[in-house]
């Protein structure tokens, strides 16, 4: 009865380790595909924020046209949504 326990005891034992394999191998693999879907993420935020830096450096050079740019834009967007209610 001893060796029938032990040799439960042995199969689980072969059993964990071949899961713990194969959760590396899974680990693995799916963090290849990671890792590379998240460079052009990273890629398009530097290219976002390259951007706003530009505009913020425009705004601080020209805070006159700047103002009135966001004062006119303001404007159409306010006649564009306001749906003409009567």
């Amino acid at each position: 009865m001893a060796s029938a326990a032990e040799a439960d005891v042995k199969a689980l034992q072969e059993q964990l380790q071949q899961l713990r394999a194969d959760f590396a191998a899974l680990s693995e693999s799916i963090s290849k595909p990671a890792q590379r879907a998240t460079a052009p993420g990273e890629k398009a935020w530097a290219e976002v924020k390259r951007h706003a830096e530009t505009v913020s450096r425009e705004i601080e050079g020209k805070p006159i046209t700047a103002a009135f740019t966001a004062l006119g834009v303001g404007f159409v967007l306010g006649v564009l949504f306001n749906g003409h209610r009567d």
